[in-house]
């Protein structure tokens, strides 16, 4: 609602609990003079040559006279301080949802996060132990070496050849088997033929993959293949 002085003619917004409290007597904040606000009570500002849009309040109806309530100091509506909107609930409510997005992105990317981004996987361990996610083996293929390798003809079969190898896992945590890439070489290191073997293709059957590879662990392998080529006389492996 808005009032008028009756002496300054400055436009004021009060509320009906204002006009309660006062009875309707008010002050002006401008020229300090009192005036009986529901003279010229208005749902719109008014101008000084508008007549007043009087409007009946029953929160008003029975007030005392004048002089029985003390007066209402009143700012000028141009003077008055806006209203601040609520930022704190939006915050907390932002704050919230992201974390929730935070939990959901960690529950099912997991395991892409902790194999992309390996410092994050001391974290994401405990998460999974609670939320049970999935978390697969750490890789790391560079830190399996070759300590002791072998190749013969095959004893039994003719044309092949057999090469026995032991393995090492020098990373200080489980690993998955690597797959096992085999190249040969001629004399000037022209590449002849190379083949990758799976796990279970150089492992023995008692070994349990899904298990992996212990840390710090030696483990012996066996390949047997085809005699690539009469001019290969250098092999070399690669781990993926």
């Amino acid at each position: 609602m808005f009032t008028q002085c009756a002496h300054c003619h400055t436009n004021f917004s009060i509320s009906d609990q204002d006009l309660t409290a006062a009875g309707g007597l008010v002050q002006c904040g401008k020229c300090d003079q009192t005036f009986n606000a529901l003279y010229s009570l208005s749902k719109h500002p008014l101008s000084s040559d508008d007549a007043a849009e009087v409007v009946e309040i029953s929160s008003i109806d029975r007030l005392g006279s004048e002089g029985a309530a003390a007066s209402c100091p009143l700012v000028n509506e141009d003077e008055a301080e806006p209203a601040k909107p609520d930022h704190l609930k939006w915050a907390i409510l932002g704050l919230l949802l992201s974390l929730l997005l935070s939990v959901q992105a960690s529950y099912f990317m997991s395991d892409k996060l902790a194999q992309g981004y390996p410092t994050l996987r001391p974290w994401l361990e405990p998460f999974c132990a609670v939320t049970h996610c999935q978390l697969s083996l750490q890789r790391a293929p560079e830190k399996i070496t070759i300590i002791n390798r072998d190749l013969r003809n095959h004893p039994t079969v003719s044309g092949a050849l057999l090469i026995s190898l032991t393995l090492q896992n020098n990373a200080s945590f489980t690993q998955p088997y690597p797959q096992l890439k085999l190249s040969f070489f001629d004399l000037n290191h022209t590449l002849l033929a190379s083949r990758t073997f799976r796990p279970r293709e150089y492992l023995s059957q008692e070994v349990d993959l899904d298990s992996g590879f212990p840390a710090d662990r030696a483990l012996s392998a066996t390949l047997e293949l085809i005699d690539p080529h009469k001019e290969a006389v250098n092999f070399e492996f690669e781990f993926k």
